[in-house]
């Protein structure tokens, strides 16, 4: 099992509306309570990690806490984290066909 841990930034609109952002993954999450939506993005940070190791794409290095809250001095900064189990993930016939289709299509360094 490994822990993936980025900075996650916690902002409010005008209807009270949460929104979590992950600056490093440019992923969003938004719920009705802070409870809510730190819980859904970490879902979503979760799911995300998992994607890019299913179709070997390279995981974002994340910034610091500090370097976070720095450029966000007046919302709120937390953690997120997602633990997955490498060694558990499986692709499904369909996933298997598209990172089929991504290999062979798609330009890689390699083909530069």
């Amino acid at each position: 099992m490994k822990r993936y841990i980025y900075p996650m930034v916690l902002f409010t609109d005008e209807n009270d509306l949460y929104t979590a952002l992950y600056p490093d993954l440019n992923l969003l999450a938004s719920g009705s309570s802070i409870e809510d939506v730190y819980a859904r993005a970490n879902d979503y940070l979760n799911f995300y990690v998992i994607s890019v190791m299913k179709f070997d794409a390279k995981l974002a290095s994340g910034s610091t806490y500090a370097e976070i809250q720095a450029l966000n001095p007046k919302k709120i900064v937390l953690l997120g984290s997602a633990e997955v189990d490498e060694d558990s993930i499986v692709l499904t016939e369909q996933e298997e066909s598209e990172k089929s289709f991504l290999n062979e299509f798609l330009f890689t360094e390699e083909n530069n």
